[in-house]
């Protein structure tokens, strides 16, 4: 696909994660769509209150990953992962 700019697939997934926020602690519910080794599409209700660098925190396998915001649509956004 020309338009690809992922390293690596994605896998659906569709479960529940946090947003944490490191400056206040705040906790933000998100829905993880897919996840790759590399990122994720996430989705909030609040899209105007997701920061552009946080920690999310996945139910699906309960790991911290920190995060950027590399893309917005609307309440989706997309996120690469951080080297630990």
């Amino acid at each position: 696909m020309a338009g690809e700019k992922r390293l690596s697939g994605r896998t659906d997934c569709f479960s529940a994660g946090h947003i944490l926020e490191d400056d206040t602690g705040r906790r933000l519910r998100c829905l993880v769509w897919n996840m790759s080794d590399t990122g994720a599409l996430l989705e909030t209700g609040e899209e105007d209150a997701v920061p552009a660098a946080f920690t999310l925190l996945t139910a699906i396998d309960q790991t911290l990953r920190r995060c950027t915001v590399v893309r917005r649509t609307g309440a989706r956004f997309g996120v690469v992962f951080e080297a630990p």
